[in-house]
């Protein structure tokens, strides 16, 4: 028996941020003669309303997901800033660890995954299950080709995309928002209408790492 009676699982989802490897601040180097070292700090928050500081993290939970259902946390987003000035680029990673084992991970499927930032004079989108960016500036939308660096891929070819593709292949370049400015994070996840019995009654304990660098993402227009 499969879907039918594998019910009662549980999902607990937790946020967290690196700033280039270590929570707290992170400095990287400018190219201003006067300021070698540019300070830079990226924070993080979620629908609680904390406080903009380091090391805020957020628990979303899931109870009692059966094969088959869907949950969008468009009520728990993670919003993200930093001191970047406009001349001074940096990138984002997002990637994710879990406890539980890889098989595990290989039904949570990510249905939907959004990063929204506000980014110089407009406000870009991207899909991160394609790729796609759209820009939209003064309410115009402009459409932009897939571009790869900005896709979580499908590393076992099973033609879906979990929290176990995210584990194995991070994304790494996407746009830091810029100083004053803020991104969003936003996904929905379904748990696999073939996932079985062995399932039943377990915890997947997930954490979503967003890591600050210093330097140009790959793949940005110019």
């Amino acid at each position: 028996m499969k879907s039918a009676k594998a019910k009662g699982i549980l999902i607990g989802l937790t946020a967290i941020l690196l700033v280039s490897g270590v929570m707290g601040v992170a400095y990287a180097t400018s190219n201003s003669d006067d300021d070698p070292q540019q300070k830079v700090d990226l924070k993080l928050r979620d629908d609680q309303d904390e406080p903009w500081q380091d090391g805020i993290s957020a628990t979303w939970t899931v109870t009692n997901m059966a094969p088959g259902d869907e949950f969008s946390f468009d009520e728990s987003f993670v919003e993200l800033r930093s001191d970047f000035p406009r001349d001074f680029p940096g990138k984002v990673e997002i990637t994710c660890d879990y406890l539980d084992s890889d098989e595990m991970a290989k039904y949570m499927v990510i249905t939907s995954s959004i990063y929204r930032v506000n980014y110089k004079k407009e406000v870009w989108e991207i899909n991160l299950l394609t790729g796609e960016l759209t820009k939209t500036l003064k309410k115009k939308d402009t459409i932009l080709p897939s571009n790869s660096n900005w896709q979580i891929q499908d590393a076992d070819g099973d033609s879906r995309v979990t929290f176990y593709e995210l584990k194995q292949s991070p994304l790494t370049n996407l746009p830091s928002p810029l100083k004053a400015k803020e991104a969003r994070f936003e996904m929905s996840v379904r748990f696999h209408e073939d996932a079985g019995n062995e399932f039943q009654g377990d915890t997947f304990n997930l954490t979503m790492i967003f890591t600050l660098k210093p330097g140009q993402a790959e793949g940005e227009p110019h």
